[in-house]
């Protein structure tokens, strides 16, 4: 190279690698690697203006030049990428690093006498350069950045275009590329690049790809190749035969961190609890429960295959993940006996009052893996976890319905009962520490019944019990028979707190939570000696024993044509001490906070 550099100096070439503003004449001799797209915009003096980009490379090193005004027009079509040219007249400045990827400290800007020339192809100059950057490097760069990358392509999806919100039309294909380092991204790439056929990026083929935008997405970090940008197959360079050789060697079978994903480690659920909506994490946990895989159609017609699993962690909670495609589809055995599992990239949004999580595309399912994380909730599961009783972080959790929890506004009586008085039609929630105060056994003089029976037969189409109400003979006029039934709770309760108090009608699992008894326990006391009198006496013996976290729905609903707050709980359990004590000194804490700060205030308006 440096024969080479000193040849091109001889004939009158300046190398780009000694190009600074202490060298006001030179020529360079370059071929272009990259060129960006020929954009208007106006100057200060309002003045409409063209200018256009390239990069630049010789034997000695790369740089950006930017054409402007007449010189823009005039070059564009000119300075083929690919071609050599002889370049002169042109300024040098500073690089602005938040556009420029070249490793150069200066670019060049040619704007009024610039020169360029078709020149001989004597190929000496590369068709492209690379600064190869490893995954697990761009993990810790400043975002947003711009990065070549090689790799091996692990995952590749069909070619989308859609219309973007200014109304190009575009054309795009995600890539997963993952190299020796066990780190993967996501990149996408765009055009005539997207629409290859999907043959060229089967068989996990080395790529060399060379100007990624690298950018924050959902937590994650992902990339897309710039038009400037290059792609290269099968390459031969140092660089790439070694990922080939990682690649056949472990890389097939290595489990990759996703930098497409939230990159903070493992979440237990006790921080998830915590965390704003949606998110994307990483969680280690025992399957508690799961479900069969259920194949559907999707509104826009796409053919989907689920199952949903509950996963639980040393912290006492649970939480249900969606699994979808081949993952779903893996047999129940896998998921059986406490199995423990790592998931990478679940997204957790809010459903139905509750926290429930989506295990993502382009995330990994990991079973029996071997991380501290892991050897922590493998301890406590084989130490007491699975005995334990669980808090569900999602509506239905372990053990199903009766699993429920909402992650509502934390308030007290009678902060729920103004807040309720102005719900719309949307339901609102809220998590309320009381006790049971009473249960209504008589209305109107009549005793009132505290549980019906319920049709058990599945509703069609689903494995969920129709649960509407049966006539004595046990007829259900929901499914037109005769069938299984059970009995099912529907109570009204008052709960107190040092606040207020208020009548909620509380439905099956979350009537069975504040009495302590099941339906089936209720109706066996109910129908045994002493009847209805040791029922009512059992219930009575609830009353203000323990304390209970209550959620609570309210939403606007229409009665005989006239609007009133509709105010329902449907769940109730006991309250976990040290999570309850813990948020009460985080509220303490605040108001102590409050308090100096408004001393402080008044202090200095009286100074």
């Amino acid at each position: 190279m440096a024969a080479a550099v000193a040849a091109d100096a001889q004939v009158g070439f300046f190398p780009i690698s000694e190009i600074s503003s202490y060298h006001s004449k030179w020529v360079i001799k370059a071929r272009v690697t990259a060129k960006g797209q020929l954009r208007s915009f106006n100057s200060k003096n309002g003045q409409a203006m063209q200018v256009f980009d390239c990069s630049l490379l010789d034997e000695s090193g790369e740089i950006r030049a930017s054409f402007f005004g007449e010189l823009a027009s005039k070059y564009f079509n000119l300075l083929e990428q690919g071609k050599v040219f002889t370049f002169s007249r042109g300024g040098c400045k500073i690089a602005n690093r938040q556009y420029n990827r070249c490793n150069h400290r200066y670019e060049l800007v040619f704007d009024r006498d610039g020169l360029v020339e078709p020149a001989t192809d004597d190929g000496n100059i590369e068709t492209v350069r690379f600064n190869f950057v490893d995954l697990r490097t761009v993990q810790s760069k400043t975002l947003p950045c711009s990065v070549d990358i090689c790799g091996i392509i692990v995952k590749s999806r069909p070619f989308v275009a859609f219309t973007s919100k200014n109304g190009k039309e575009l054309v795009k294909r995600d890539l997963t590329i993952a190299d020796d380092t066990a780190t993967s991204m996501e990149i996408a790439i765009w055009g005539d690049r997207a629409k290859q056929e999907d043959k060229v990026f089967e068989g996990n083929p080395v790529v060399c790809l060379k100007g990624i935008s690298v950018k924050e997405f959902k937590g994650g970090r992902n990339g897309s190749l710039e038009q400037a940008g290059a792609m290269v197959f099968d390459s031969t360079l140092p660089d790439a035969e070694r990922v080939r050789q990682w690649w056949k060697a472990s890389g097939g079978q290595a489990s990759f961190t996703s930098l497409s994903l939230a990159q903070e480690g493992v979440t237990d659920l006790a921080t998830l609890q915590t965390k704003a909506l949606p998110c994307t994490v990483e969680l280690c946990g025992v399957v508690v429960n799961f479900k069969p895989s259920f194949a559907f159609t999707s509104q826009a017609g796409k053919d989907l295959v689920k199952r949903e699993i509950v996963v639980a962690d040393h912290t006492g909670l649970s939480m249900q993940v969606t699994l979808w495609g081949d993952r779903a589809q893996q047999e129940d055995k896998v998921f059986d006996g406490g199995a423990l599992v790592l998931l990478q990239g679940v997204l957790v949004k809010e459903w139905n009052g509750g926290r429930s999580g989506s295990l993502l595309e382009a995330g990994s399912l990991i079973f029996s893996p071997t991380t501290p994380e892991a050897e922590k909730v493998r301890l406590w599961w084989s130490t007491g976890g699975s005995s334990q009783s669980l808090t569900a972080l999602s509506q239905e959790g372990a053990g199903g319905a009766s699993a429920r929890l909402a992650a509502g506004r934390a308030c007290s009586v009678a902060e729920m009962r103004r807040a309720a008085e102005l719900v719309s039609t949307q339901p609102e929630v809220f998590c309320v520490i009381s006790r049971l105060a009473l249960v209504q056994m008589k209305k109107q003089g009549e005793i009132q019944p505290l549980m019906y029976m319920a049709c058990q037969e599945s509703k069609a189409g689903s494995s969920l019990p129709c649960n509407k109400r049966v006539g004595e003979d046990g007829f259900c006029p929901a499914c037109g028979r005769v069938g299984k039934a059970a009995p099912r709770m529907n109570i009204r309760c008052r709960f107190s707190d040092h606040s207020d108090s208020a009548w909620l009608t509380t439905f099956h699992e979350a009537a069975q939570g504040v009495l302590g008894i099941t339906a089936e326990q209720a109706k066996d006391i109910e129908s045994g000696e002493n009847g209805r009198e040791a029922l009512e006496a059992a219930i009575r013996r609830r009353y203000f024993q323990h304390p209970l976290q209550v959620s609570v729905r309210a939403k606007m609903d229409t009665y005989n044509g006239e609007q009133r707050t509709n105010i329902t709980c449907f769940d109730a359990r006991p309250v976990n001490y040290g999570q309850h004590g813990r948020s009460m000194l985080k509220s303490i804490k605040e108001m102590l906070e409050q308090q100096a700060e408004a001393t402080i205030a008044l202090a200095t308006a009286a100074a």
